[in-house]
């Protein structure tokens, strides 16, 4: 667990400070249990950015904060959360970043012109089960621009200590205190993840970074080809 340690860090907990007490325990805990700042450096630094699943908004408001150059959505199917969010960065100064917050249903992904450069997912695909996951995948792939990036967020199988303690909290959350909607809870491995981006022609890596956390937090990348034009042909 880290606190918000960087200026954007702590501007991020600073627009959620007025919120409700149940808004502020939930982006506070968020920050602390996951490795926002270490996932950021994996994201472009400009260009359309869009997060699916985003929740109260947490990660994509840091997004955009961090790089003004990235032009960042956040999509939910909660209109609670996005509320929420939307609120909270009316706290943003001019030019301070640029988002936006919009309610989607689920595995819906926006288009954007020329496709998006970075879609950005995490810890959602668990929420879905593995039918519905790998559907939002592929349509995300299809969403990016030729060369966009795929940056998913999740919680690793192993090590086996970290992974029971991860999906006992998510257990707890989905099923007893509600936070997040979710039906199935299916974790895939960062291995099953590479696999699926790999089948769906994206070149792939993956690392974890979990250090210093309780959680196996690891980060897949898929990046998307570039068509050539002898192969458009």
């Amino acid at each position: 667990m880290k606190p918000p340690r960087s200026p954007a860090a702590r501007r991020v907990m600073q627009l959620w400070a007025d919120s409700d007490r149940r808004g502020r325990f939930h982006t506070t805990a968020r920050w602390w249990s996951a490795p926002f700042a270490e996932l950021e450096l994996e994201v472009p630094l400009a260009g359309d950015i869009l997060e699916v699943g985003c929740g109260h908004g947490v990660l994509s408001t840091y997004l955009a904060i961090t790089s003004h150059a990235r032009r960042v959505v956040g999509i939910d199917i909660d209109a609670d959360k996005i509320l929420l969010a939307s609120e909270a960065i009316l706290g943003l100064r001019p030019d301070e970043a640029d988002l936006r917050f919009e309610v989607e249903p689920s595995g819906v992904v926006p288009p954007t012109e020329g496709g998006w450069r970075s879609i950005v997912i995490a810890d959602v695909l668990y929420l879905l089960g593995r039918e519905r996951r790998d559907a939002l995948l592929a349509a995300c792939v299809d969403a990016l621009a030729p060369g966009g990036l795929l940056v998913i967020k999740e919680v690793d199988t192993k090590p086996l200590l970290k992974a029971r303690i991860s999906q006992l909290q998510e257990l707890i959350s989905t099923k007893v205190l509600r936070i997040t909607d979710g039906h199935a809870l299916e974790f895939a491995s960062s291995e099953e993840l590479v696999a699926t981006l790999v089948d769906l022609g994206m070149s792939t890596m993956s690392k974890r970074i979990d250090h210093g956390y309780l959680h196996p937090h690891c980060v897949v990348l898929g990046t998307k080809p570039v068509v050539s034009v002898d192969a458009a042909g």
